[in-house]
């Protein structure tokens, strides 16, 4: 009985760290970019920075840099040799290659249709393959964005330029650009919006772009989300191969 109770407990403890929900929290402001990950009180990201490991002693430095000197004038003579010698063959060949240009001109030709067949092929197997990739990761990745969240946005621009007619001009095109981009967005992932100001000052020279956004998910999400993939590709996996195979057959038995 008393183990049960564990058990229970053990399964509820689990329960509830997979629903507690990670955070991301990105802020970019002044052109500096900040990028958090907390899981309840805890920062996963970024992690602290770590010591400073010691300095080496001045006799293994100087020892290192004797060797390098060293390793570079060995190859720097290597490479003169090199030189050298390869001058030597080119002025000997010269006169032979003269007379061979047409011929690896057309095995040239030959090749690279041979090869551009070949990527057209291949292209098309990548097509068919993503296809079912696609399909089979779709129910995943739709459970996925249902369930991020995009919380507390903020988003303050201000569009600058010295001409008039070029700031009226960029800050109609971000205008319709940011709002047209939060309700594509909305499509996706289930978004609050907390402030959003788009200004447009003819005394500044350069524009600010500054805002941050809050993503919230549940770690329990992610890995339904990620089984339900893994299955799916799983079953892509078994389908390809077993094309491959009869592919492979019907060769074999041509040929044959």
């Amino acid at each position: 009985m008393t183990a049960l109770i564990v058990i229970g407990i053990i399964v509820l403890l689990f329960a509830l760290l997979l629903n507690i929900k990670l955070s991301a929290e990105i802020k970019y402001y002044g052109g500096k970019l900040d990028f958090k990950v907390k899981y309840m009180w805890f920062t996963i990201f970024p992690l602290k920075p770590r010591k400073k490991p010691k300095r080496k002693r001045k006799k293994e430095a100087a020892e290192e840099q004797t060797a390098d000197t060293k390793e570079n004038t060995a190859e720097g003579q290597s490479a003169d040799i090199n030189e050298n010698t390869a001058e030597n063959i080119v002025s000997d060949s010269g006169e032979n290659i003269s007379d061979s240009e047409t011929d690896t001109k057309n095995a040239e030709k030959k090749k690279l249709s041979e090869k551009l067949n070949e990527n057209l092929d291949k292209i098309k197997d990548l097509i068919e393959k993503a296809k079912l990739v696609w399909s089979a990761s779709q129910k995943g990745l739709k459970r996925i964005f249902r369930h991020i969240y995009l919380d507390d946005l903020v988003i303050d621009f201000i569009v600058a330029d010295e001409d008039a007619y070029k700031a009226a001009i960029s800050y109609g095109t971000v205008s319709a650009v940011t709002y047209n981009a939060i309700s594509a967005v909305r499509l996706l992932f289930p978004i609050t919006v907390k402030t959003v100001d788009i200004i447009c000052d003819f005394d500044r020279k350069n524009s600010v772009y500054d805002g941050e956004v809050k993503i919230t998910v549940r770690p329990s999400t992610l890995i339904s989300a990620a089984f339900s993939i893994l299955l799916g590709l799983v079953k892509v996996y078994y389908k390809l191969k077993v094309k491959n195979n009869t592919k492979a057959e019907t060769e074999s038995t041509a040929s044959a």
